[in-house]
């Protein structure tokens, strides 16, 4: 099991290397769709930042009773993701990044709180944040190829 500096550690390259694809992407082309089917750059981030902020709450929940209680059937998140989805679509790429930092945050200062790192503490912290960016960052990265813009 990785430890918390690790983690952390591995929360900071995959958010490095989101946000860097992020920039390559030109600012007005950041709210157009197609990166995902109806999904935009901005998007992203804020859904990124929504997710974070999942685990946060997910590790404010183990540090304050030991686990992170009950696991929401499927169509609960597929509401929320829809939700958030919807909540992007008026925000500003600035707003939907500010908003993405502070869930961000969150979730790393939930998981420096924790008295312990426990197996399901380092699930809900490894999928929630830096699996989640990988998988989108190389979405992000194909939309901007695929807008001609060069890899640095």
């Amino acid at each position: 099991m990785p430890s918390r500096e690790e983690l952390l550690q591995q929360e900071e390259a995959a958010w490095a290397e989101f946000i860097a694809e992020v920039g390559r992407v030109p600012e007005h082309r950041r709210s157009d769709d197609g990166v995902v089917p109806g999904w935009s750059v901005t998007d992203l981030v804020f859904h990124n930042g929504k997710w974070a902020g999942v685990a946060a709450t997910k590790l404010e929940a183990i540090g304050a009773s030991g686990t992170a209680g009950e696991e929401d059937p499927d169509e609960v998140w597929r509401g929320k993701n829809d939700r958030w989805a919807e909540e992007s679509k008026s925000l500003s790429y600035e707003d939907a990044m500010k908003a993405a930092l502070e869930d961000r945050e969150r979730a790393r200062a939930a998981l420096n709180a924790l008295p312990e790192v426990t197996d399901e503490a380092t699930s809900w912290f490894k999928e929630e944040t830096f699996d989640h960016y990988q998988e989108h960052t190389e979405e992000v990265s194909r939309f901007a190829d695929s807008l001609g813009v060069p890899q640095e």
